[in-house]
């Protein structure tokens, strides 16, 4: 029985891999691998000067509703945050001037 199964496994395998060779070689030439020159890396880090994008025009010159709708919820979220972050620092400096001018009456 284990023999049987062994027999039909190599002949299942060797049945992909054959398929496999045969698609392979039908898919055509295949396109040559680009070389990754240092410039392009610098480049990419922003080390090195890069093309300026030609502008866009037409209909998508401007913006699109989501990124109307995102920029106006990050400019809540600053707006929101700075808020706190000056209401903190007021506290904190009224609690700071109070026990100050607690220790100099006492």
């Amino acid at each position: 029985m284990w023999s049987r199964i062994g027999r039909s496994a190599r002949r299942s395998a060797g049945t992909i891999l054959q398929s496999a060779r045969t698609a392979l070689r039908s898919a055509g030439p295949t396109r040559p691998r680009r070389r990754i020159r240092l410039i392009d890396v610098l480049r990419v880090l922003g080390l090195a000067r890069r093309a300026v994008p030609r502008p866009v025009v037409g209909p998508k010159a401007y913006p699109q509703w989501w990124q109307r709708l995102l920029a106006l919820v990050v400019l809540v979220a600053l707006v929101v945050g700075i808020g706190f972050a000056l209401a903190a620092l007021v506290g904190l400096l009224v609690v700071v001037a109070g026990f100050l001018l607690e220790q100099a009456i006492s």
